[in-house]
């Protein structure tokens, strides 16, 4: 379904109705809002003799493995949930140095959390289309601008064909602004699906959702339509659709694509700039380029999505929970010889840039959700080519960190 040449309209009070009963829900439920209880480190186990799981050695195993190489990040913090309750956290180093007028890191700083944001984009897709009786089986085509020359494969190109990178799209991972704006869409659109149809991890695969999720939204409420060929018009209700049915549900205030003031917001690094004095990269705003990377949020705001998600239906139901684990739908592909106890389901995000001198700066998120024992965990820092403990990947190094402490 789409519309055209309709202009914003601010969404009905009925929504405000159902984001305070959301509040009022997270308010009655104190397991699922970081309120300290006793016993959350003992693990129940799931047969007797089974190996136990020993959170202080999961907590040690991260800070070890982060400080391994002796290039630590200039700024990282993690948390560790317990069934939905925060459990360990911490935040160490800077998010701006010296040189760029000293800030600490700490666990409510916002970060850009990357791709990330895949995650949350696609339990918003999983939202809308149960909201218009669709499934990922349907297809993209009747939601895209009624003008865009929809170019060869587009008419069978599915949901979940973009929620799991399989979209055969021609795109690449760089050149944000030119690629993941209005007009990249278009374009990829209108060249069509010209690769094969199997994995091929692309940004432009979620940025897609900034504009279908505004048309789904428009098929649920006749009241909050929108003119889908107004580049301003689609990023404003893509993110407000975020904002009232993700962040809001959750009690988060004022989350988007809009990094703090520069004068004080998170740089960006690489591990070797704090010894060069080499000044941080400063991201601007997402909103242009959103869908696929570019919120910043705080760990502790990731920690709180985490719980909901894992552990209430505010965000989804239970089946559609299950459906997005299955497909892996906004989420990182199975790792079956690193997913000892039970299946690991988790997102990361990375930003690279380079300087004058072409060394990397950048951001590194993860987060990983243990289901066989109620741990999740969040990790970010703001800065490229830190070793971590003889592996550079982030999930591998959480995967060994969780491994490793069952006993």
């Amino acid at each position: 379904m789409t519309t055209n040449n309709v202009t914003v309209t601010i969404p009905n009070k009925s929504r405000d109705v159902i984001q305070k009963t959301n509040i009022f829900l997270f308010l009655i439920l104190p397991i699922l809002v970081f309120i300290s209880c006793e016993n959350t480190d003992d693990i129940d186990q799931l047969q007797t003799n089974a190996p136990v799981f020993n959170m202080d050695l999961f907590e040690q195993n991260i800070i070890s493995s982060v400080n391994a190489g002796n290039d630590t990040p200039i700024g990282w913090a993690y948390t560790i949930n317990v069934n939905g309750n925060l459990s360990r956290s911490n935040a160490y180093g800077q998010a701006r140095t010296a040189i760029d007028g000293a800030v600490n890191f700490t666990l409510n700083k916002e970060i850009n959390v990357a791709s990330i944001t895949k995650f949350y984009t696609a339990i918003a897709a999983i939202q809308l289309l149960e909201a218009n009786s669709l499934t990922i089986e349907d297809k993209i085509e009747d939601w895209l601008p009624a003008s865009w020359t929809k170019g060869p494969g587009i008419s069978d190109l599915s949901f979940k064909d973009l929620l799991k990178h399989e979209s055969g799209l021609q795109s690449t991972n760089n050149n944000f602004d030119t690629t993941l704006g209005y007009r990249g869409l278009r374009d990829c659109i209108e060249t069509g699906v010209i690769n094969s149809q199997s994995r091929n991890y692309l940004n432009v695969n979620f940025a897609l959702f900034r504009i279908l999720i505004p048309s789904l939204w428009s098929a649920v409420d006749n009241t909050n339509i929108i003119d889908l060929e107004n580049d301003a018009n689609t990023q404003f209700m893509y993110l407000l659709y975020m904002q009232e049915n993700i962040f809001d549900s959750l009690a988060l205030p004022l989350v988007g694509c809009v990094p703090e003031d520069q004068s004080n917001a998170t740089l960006y690094y690489n591990k070797n700039d704090i010894n060069t004095n080499t000044n941080g990269s400063f991201y601007t705003s997402w909103n242009n380029k959103s869908g696929g990377g570019g919120y910043f949020m705080s760990v502790i705001e990731m920690a709180k999505v985490n719980a909901f998600f894992e552990h209430s239906e505010i965000l989804v139901t239970e089946d559609q929970r299950n459906l997005m684990k299955e497909h892996r739908l906004g989420m990182d592909i199975a790792d079956p010889n690193d997913e000892i106890h039970g299946n690991y389901y988790g997102k990361g995000g990375s930003i690279g840039s380079s300087n004058d001198s072409a060394v990397s700066q950048g951001v590194r998120n993860q987060i990983v959700m243990f289901p066989v024992n109620g741990i999740d965990c969040v990790i970010v820092m703001n800065s490229q080519d830190v070793t971590l403990n003889n592996t550079t990947s982030l999930r591998q190094m959480i995967y060994n960190a969780y491994n490793d402490a069952w006993e």
